[in-house]
C-alpha cells in the first residue's frame, strides 16, 4: 500500500511539474520569432497572458540592456519595452513632463518600440500623492497607448 501511495504521489508531482512548465514554454513560432528578432540574446523568463507571450532578456542585439519583448501567440512581434534612466530620455519628453506636470516627481521611464512605428515613452510618476502614467513620443507629444 505504501509503495502504491509513493508511486501515486511521485506521478502526481511529476505531472504537475510538467504541466506548470507548459506555462513558460511558448509555442515554436514564438520562440523562433524571438530568435529571429534577437539572435544574440537569450530569453531569461517567459510569461503567458491572454494577449500572447512576454519574454525578459538582456538585449545584446541592440545593446538596450534589460528588456521585455511581447509576441502574439502566432509569433508576431508586438513590442519591446526598455527601462530608461532619466538622463537617456529625449529632452522633448522631459520638457513635456515638466510643462504638463510641474509638481510631479519619482519619474520612471520606459521606451516602447513597436515594429514599423516611432518609439513611444511611457512615463510613470507621482503627481498629487498618486501615481500616474502617460505616454509621450520623441517629439514631446502626448499619445494614446493601446
Amino acid at each position: 500500500m505504501k509503495k502504491n501511495l509513493k508511486m501515486t504521489l511521485l506521478f502526481c508531482g511529476l505531472a504537475s511539474f510538467a504541466f506548470a512548465q507548459r506555462e513558460y514554454n511558448p509555442p515554436t513560432a514564438v520562440r523562433e520569432a524571438f530568435q529571429k528578432e534577437y539572435p544574440k540574446s537569450t530569453p531569461s523568463h517567459w510569461t503567458r497572458s491572454s494577449a500572447g507571450w512576454s519574454v525578459e532578456f538582456d538585449d545584446k542585439d541592440f545593446d538596450n540592456g534589460e528588456s521585455t519583448a511581447r509576441f502574439d501567440s502566432r509569433g508576431r512581434h508586438l513590442e519591446t519595452q526598455i527601462p530608461y534612466d532619466e538622463g537617456d530620455v529625449p529632452k522633448e519628453v522631459k520638457d513635456h513632463m515638466k510643462q504638463h506636470y510641474p509638481d510631479a516627481d519619482n519619474y520612471e521611464y520606459t521606451r516602447i518600440d513597436r515594429p514599423g512605428e516611432k518609439p513611444l515613452y511611457k512615463a510613470k510618476f507621482r503627481h498629487k500623492k498618486a501615481y500616474s502614467t502617460t505616454y509621450v513620443d520623441d517629439r514631446g507629444e502626448q499619445r494614446d497607448y493601446h
